[in-house]
């Protein structure tokens, strides 16, 4: 059992290593093909710069601090949203979990009406209810989040096998204590797949909503940023900041969600 432990990590070490070299042989056959076309098509640098002009806005708006501070505004606003709608998610998946038909019925409902539904399609309501600021674009952020979360959360619960909750029955295991060693346990390979669907839906919907909301209300993060270089004409700026907020979508799936499956759902033989 240990060697099988030991070889189900090693294999998972060596698909982290191969994806990462996968993913920088993408980048630069994209950047090498890129740089080509800008330099010997002939196009316009203004519809098409050369990946050493774009390096050269990156560095200068990174050295400045204009791209830090837009960037720790994004990431700061995404996690406060992040944490909002996994607590909102974790309260409806507890209402389903214990409520029973009338209740279950109730989330599934909202679920069913809400999930489909843009952040997007919500900025005018939004900003005819809560203004342009930081509430807002929380606002789009959290409901960006919760109904993915929710429904990948409430399926991990009806997956849990019934007779594990006889386990639980036996050994006189309050609600507190089943959520904290069989639902929890069990339904956290579905958690983790919602965080990965909610957090791509939140990025996409923050940066949309900065644009607007900072275009609006005079700041905002990587989104107001991607604005401004539209208005100024600056096409390098506009293409440094779409290739950081893919770079920066990247490392969280890589650093974040990767590295919390493999230290736990794949750790413990949940899926391979």
């Amino acid at each position: 059992m240990e060697n099988e432990g030991r070889g189900r990590r090693r294999h998972g070490e060596n698909n982290g290593r191969r994806r990462w070299l996968g993913h920088l042989l993408f980048m630069l056959g994209v950047l090498a093909v890129w740089e080509l076309t800008a330099r010997l098509s002939g196009v316009s640098p203004l519809l098409l710069p050369p990946v050493s002009e774009v390096a050269g806005s990156l560095w200068s708006d990174l050295g400045s601090g204009v791209l830090s501070r837009r960037i720790g505004f994004s990431l700061l606003i995404i996690f406060e949203g992040l944490a909002l709608g996994i607590f909102g998610a974790l309260l409806l998946s507890a209402v389903v979990w214990t409520s029973g038909g009338r209740g279950a019925r109730i989330v599934d409902s909202a679920v069913a009406f809400l999930h489909p539904l843009p952040g997007i399609a919500l900025l005018p309501l939004v900003i005819i209810w809560a203004g342009t600021g930081r509430t807002a674009v929380l606002l789009i952020i959290v409901h960006s989040v919760i109904w993915p979360l929710t429904t990948n959360l409430t399926g991990g619960i009806r997956a849990v096998p019934e007779h594990l909750y006889d386990v639980s029955r036996n050994y006189r295991l309050g609600p507190l204590q089943t959520m904290a060693h069989l639902i929890l346990p069990s339904t956290l390979p579905y958690l983790i797949a919602g965080l990965r669907i909610g957090w791509a839906r939140a990025w996409r919907a923050l940066i949309a909503a900065e644009m607007v909301f900072g275009a609006a209300g005079g700041g905002g993060g990587l989104g107001w940023y991607l604005f401004q270089q539209r208005v100024f004409m600056d096409t390098s700026g506009l293409f440094a900041g779409i290739l950081l907020i893919m770079v920066i979508g990247v490392l969280c799936e890589e650093l974040l969600f990767e590295s919390l499956e493999r230290a736990t759902v794949r750790k413990w033989g949940m899926s391979r």
